[in-house]
């Protein structure tokens, strides 16, 4: 006699056994940590937008301008990320807890 769906289900059922990773169960948080990372990375990898001796503020090059105004960008940008991943792990889990 087959099961039917109103039956209880035990351990060896994969429905009820089956896990998802944080990056299936979170999609959309999961695309904006990549592009988050991946335009902080960018910034600094193309390379025409700040190579350039002008526009000139002060005495200081652009390319001096724009590192300096980067750091804190990425900062920030690294900081969101951080707390968009904390979003992803399961609740009990902590870093600390793997190590120990």
């Amino acid at each position: 006699m087959a099961a039917s769906s109103s039956a209880p289900r035990g351990p060896q059922d994969s429905t009820v056994t089956q896990v998802k990773s944080p990056v299936a169960a979170h999609p959309i948080t999961s695309a904006a940590i990549a592009v988050l990372i991946t335009a902080s990375i960018l910034g600094t990898l193309i390379v025409p937008i700040y190579a350039r001796i002008t526009p000139k503020i002060g005495d200081w090059p652009f390319f001096y301008f724009y590192l300096i105004a980067y750091i804190p960008v990425a900062a920030i940008i690294l900081w969101i990320v951080n707390l968009l991943q904390r979003k992803l792990r399961p609740p009990g889990d902590s870093a600390d807890g793997a190590a120990r």
